[in-house]
């Protein structure tokens, strides 16, 4: 039977949710890890469209991480049901997808594209100094205008990014402020997950599923975004879920 391949962008917190997602259930995969921009080659090689993450299966492909989700979900080996909760956990799920996660992609990129030198040193941890790495670095100025022109990468997007984190980490506030220890029902699943991986690049886990530089090497202004959105109740809780069903 062939082994799931799951393509990715590296440092991508979709592909994290996927990765993670796969990880907890205990389903083996092997990951074809690639470089923004560069991860458009990879893609179509493997079967997908344009975006990541992509899960290659025997019989199919699947092209987004809900639907990865939910092929989990339904999977007889399964060890974990992220829908267990039912509609409220699809729901959040969707809604992270929607409103987080375009956000807190824009604003890590606002301030971590300004360092070249920190995202090649990245770039050798997430793929290795081979010919990806070489190109990606030769190219970078080009890969830097496509990403910041394609995403909106400027100060009024990622004003207006800040803006929407904020009340989606609000929204999570409030349904904490019950008591609760997960977001939809008695159990970690999709809701939990889906918010914690995609707050993960303002709130820097330590278990992130890729390799991200230490905080004291990020840019200034990136260390002080992170910082405040640690300190608040949604940052815990996405801090503590990786900490309890990540590491």
């Amino acid at each position: 039977m062939q082994i799931p391949t799951l393509v990715t962008i590296a440092p991508s917190h979709y592909c994290e949710k996927a990765r993670w997602a796969l990880q907890r259930a205990g389903l083996p995969f092997t990951e074809s890890a690639w470089l923004p921009l560069i991860h458009v080659y990879g893609v179509k090689r493997d079967g997908g469209r344009r975006s990541t993450p992509v899960l290659v299966l025997e019989d199919r492909t699947l092209y987004d991480s809900s639907d990865i989700m939910a092929w989990i979900d339904a999977h007889p080996d399964s060890r974990w049901r992220p829908y267990a909760a039912g509609d409220d956990a699809r729901r959040l799920e969707e809604d992270f997808d929607e409103r987080l996660g375009p956000h807190t992609r824009r604003l890590a990129y606002f301030h971590l594209l300004a360092d070249k030198d920190g995202v090649l040193e990245a770039a050798n941890h997430w793929v290795g100094p081979g010919r990806q790495r070489r190109v990606f670095g030769a190219l970078f100025g080009p890969i830097r205008w496509a990403m910041r022109r394609s995403m909106k990468i400027d100060a009024a997007g990622a004003e207006r990014s800040r803006a929407k984190i904020d009340a989606v980490f609000a929204d999570v506030e409030a349904l904490l402020a019950d008591g609760r220890r997960y977001l939809a029902g008695d159990a970690f699943g999709a809701a939990d997950l889906t918010f914690a991986a995609l707050a993960a690049p303002m709130v820097k886990p330590d278990a992130y599923g890729a390799w991200l530089p230490p905080m004291e090497r990020a840019p200034a202004g990136y260390q002080e975004e992170a910082a405040r959105y640690r300190e608040t109740v949604a940052g815990r809780f996405a801090l503590r879920l990786y900490d309890e069903a990540r590491a």
